[in-house]
């Protein structure tokens, strides 16, 4: 009797442990700059949900996206939640759950104080949405901003001698003719009473950073009301280098601008077209330059500078001159493959919750996608600048396309555009036109 009834105590168990999810085991695939944050997140998930286990496997961007679309179009659920690049949106959004059908079905299950609304509008379609479908929600809220060394635009001798041979104040740069000004001042070749070598750091190599770089010089003239006219407003979709209409826009006139903006700045910036990340972070971390163009992640590092202290002192943060600066971050969703649904669901309420959203913010400087996070007395007490600089940056970004085209176009458009700043073609609207019929012909297969 005992050998027939400990089977089916067994099943018994086992049969309400699959009723109420227990030992349900949920895989995350993360990029690397996310890892930390949802990696704790998880972990105080665990804490509320015990039954649950969670697994966080950090993948680099070269690794993570190819694997995401191979999973996703084989179908074999390898990974529950992931984070994804907004550019990716197009591309994953055949394989990911439609988060929206999946709350109206199992309205049990969504977290009565998610408020959905809270999320910045910018940033809960570009992290969130792909068309008409919710694919993630927000996780990673970025664009690009512009650093400065504090210390020496209110340096009172500076600002005087700038005075003397400009005619205007020395101010932070509202669009790219007052930059090249600051950067010729600051650049000690040309200016011997210079406190650095260069007045900017820029990153211009022919690689997928070229690719973005260009939209904050081309961002400006594509929102201004005379691009806007002339191209129609931008599609959250197709991106900044459109027209609303869905054909290229930077074969044009202001194209040409934006490519001889960047090139004027040049001779102002350390080996422009050999540096990257990297190289332009450990410029500014020494002091090399007044001025550069960076993501969030880099304030980490700059902290820990010997000569940036103190810190608070010594660098600023501002709207990119233009006030278009381009986007970045991530959305979390799920693998519409998942076996797993409910507990993944639960847990990327969780993880981009308001109380998640701080977390990434004060701990790990991943950027708040939430009003409510911005508001927060002590997120303002931290950064102070979230609630002008970061949310006027994110609603007034440029957007790189987000359609599943976008590595074919990256690629095509990178390579003109170095052979543009190396000076091995001239910078013509003739030259663009030739990536133009390029991309229509991608957009066409």
């Amino acid at each position: 009797m005992r050998k027939i009834m400990l089977p089916i105590v067994f099943l018994s168990i086992l049969v309400f442990a699959v009723q109420v999810g227990y030992a349900a085991q949920l895989t995350v695939w993360s990029s690397p700059d996310n890892a930390d944050a949802i990696y704790e997140l998880a972990q105080n998930f665990m804490q509320k949900y015990p039954e649950v286990t969670i697994e966080v496997t950090p993948l680099s961007w070269e690794v993570l996206y190819p694997r995401i679309l191979q999973d996703l179009t084989s179908g074999v659920g390898s990974f529950d939640v992931t984070t994804w690049d907004l550019m990716t949106a197009g591309a994953i959004a055949p394989g990911m759950l439609d988060l929206e059908v999946f709350a109206s079905e199992h309205p049990d299950l969504v977290d009565p104080s998610f408020d959905d609304q809270d999320f910045i509008p910018t940033a809960r379609y570009v992290y969130g949405y792909w068309k008409d479908k919710r694919i993630g929600y927000p996780f990673y809220g970025a664009a690009m901003f512009f650093f400065y060394r504090k210390d020496l635009f209110g340096d009172q001798g500076l600002k005087e001698k700038f005075k003397a041979k400009y005619g205007r104040d020395l101010t932070l740069p509202q669009n790219w003719q007052e930059a090249k000004e600051v950067a010729e001042f600051f650049t000690r070749k040309l200016n011997p009473d210079s406190p650095t070598e260069y007045g900017m750091a820029l990153m211009f190599p022919r690689t997928h950073t070229l690719f973005y770089m260009f939209l904050n010089f081309f961002g400006p003239y594509r929102r201004s009301k005379e691009g806007v006219s002339k191209f129609g407003p931008v599609d959250l979709d197709w991106g900044d280098y459109f027209t609303a209409e869905g054909k290229p826009a930077f074969n044009s006139e202001e194209g040409v601008k934006a490519l001889q903006d960047m090139m004027d700045l040049m001779k102002y910036a350390p080996d422009p077209l050999g540096s990257d990340y990297g190289e332009t972070l450990e410029a500014f971390s020494k002091g090399m330059v007044a001025m550069i163009p960076q993501w969030t992640a880099c304030l980490a590092s700059w902290k820990e500078s010997p000569d940036l202290q103190p810190f608070e002192e010594k660098v600023g943060v501002a709207v990119m001159p233009g006030g278009a600066p381009v986007s970045g971050g991530w959305g979390v969703g799920i693998n519409a493959a998942s076996q797993h649904k409910e507990w993944a669901f639960r847990f990327i309420q969780y993880a981009t919750s308001k109380e998640g959203d701080k977390i990434q913010w004060l701990k790990y400087r991943i950027g708040p996608t939430r009003q409510s996070v911005i508001e927060d007395a002590e997120v303002q007490s931290d950064s102070p600048w979230l609630a002008e600089v970061y949310l006027q940056s994110l609603q007034g970004a440029s957007h790189r396309p987000r359609i599943p085209e976008e590595p074919k176009l990256e690629d095509v458009l990178v390579g003109t555009l170095s052979e543009v700043l190396l000076g091995q073609r001239p910078n013509s609207i003739e030259t663009l036109n030739e990536v133009a019929q390029e991309w229509e012909k991608a957009l066409r297969k």
